[in-house]
């Protein structure tokens, strides 16, 4: 794998980048940010369609920057949304 920061060849096990001291992997003791504009969503498309679609709007290009958090959540929520207005 390549350094993200310098562009180097590192070893996949490494940790950190042996140039530049970035970090290459997360470690163990990380954990997966989650994301509550998603989760939002997905709640409100039940009772209120119009505010899961907007909350499940955000939490999809949310979901981008936290590689891939909720993003099954925000899908849910828009499509659900577009169920309630579909008949």
């Amino acid at each position: 794998m390549y350094c993200k920061k310098c562009g180097i060849l590192v070893d996949e096990n490494s940790t950190f980048c042996p140039e530049c001291g970035c970090i290459t992997r997360p470690n163990s003791t990380s954990y997966k940010q989650s994301n509550g504009m998603a989760i939002a969503g997905f709640v409100c498309s039940f009772f209120s369609p119009l505010l899961g679609w907007i909350f499940g709007g955000i939490g999809l290009s949310r979901s981008k920057s936290r590689n891939g958090a909720g993003k099954g959540f925000s899908i849910a929520a828009i499509v659900i949304r577009q169920l309630h207005y579909s008949d």
